[in-house]
């Protein structure tokens, strides 16, 4: 593994949480194209770039924007990420709107960030690699840590190291190809033992 020189987080679900009904957000969308959605995120690849993607993704950011006010910050994460940015590049990627990313950004007091959201791209993958092409790393300098698999294998598919925050106990714990930790606080431990 090679030394980290940029790490980047996944926002909802890492950092904070929205309490998103996202099961009403669902039938919303489902109401407004007429048809069953399995999934947003996999929703969001499908019309990307479309007239439907814009109003789908704009429905959605008024359930994000009317969380906001009962968002739960995870782990003391402004404080940790407030650490790590000494020392480290540090990025964010969410299916958040960018507005929406903002808006937790400014609540979290976390100033110069490079983000990508939903807005920029609708896949994990491309989120991750838009970060890194706007610095001067390669992706094996970079440490992902996200909530979901989609965070991690999406890392590896790019060619980052990821760690996986398994809040929800997956029973991952013999998982080869990342690491996984139960919350925030053991991630400098982590990353120490990396470098």
């Amino acid at each position: 593994m090679a030394k980290v020189k940029g790490i980047i987080f996944d926002l909802d679900g890492t950092l904070v949480r929205l309490p998103v009904d996202w099961r009403r957000v669902l039938n919303t969308i489902e109401e407004m194209l007429g048809t069953k959605v399995k999934s947003l995120i996999g929703l969001y690849a499908e019309i990307w770039g479309t007239k439907t993607y814009e109003a789908v993704s704009r429905k959605v950011e008024e359930f994000e924007m009317a969380s906001l006010n009962k968002m739960e910050i995870l782990d003391d994460s402004p404080k940790l990420l407030k650490s790590l940015s000494t020392k480290y590049f540090i990025g964010l990627v969410t299916f958040q709107s960018r507005k929406v990313a903002r808006k937790i950004i400014e609540r979290i007091g976390v100033e110069e960030i490079v983000i990508a959201t939903r807005d920029d791209s609708p896949t994990r993958a491309d989120q991750i690699s838009l970060i890194i092409s706007s610095t001067s790393l390669n992706p094996r300098d970079f440490l992902i840590v996200g909530d979901r698999l989609n965070d991690v294998y999406s890392a590896l598919r790019v060619g980052c190291n990821a760690v996986l925050v398994d809040r929800t106990g997956r029973n991952l714990q013999n998982e080869k190809e990342f690491i996984v930790i139960q919350d925030l606080k053991a991630l400098p431990k982590i990353i120490r033992e990396i470098e």
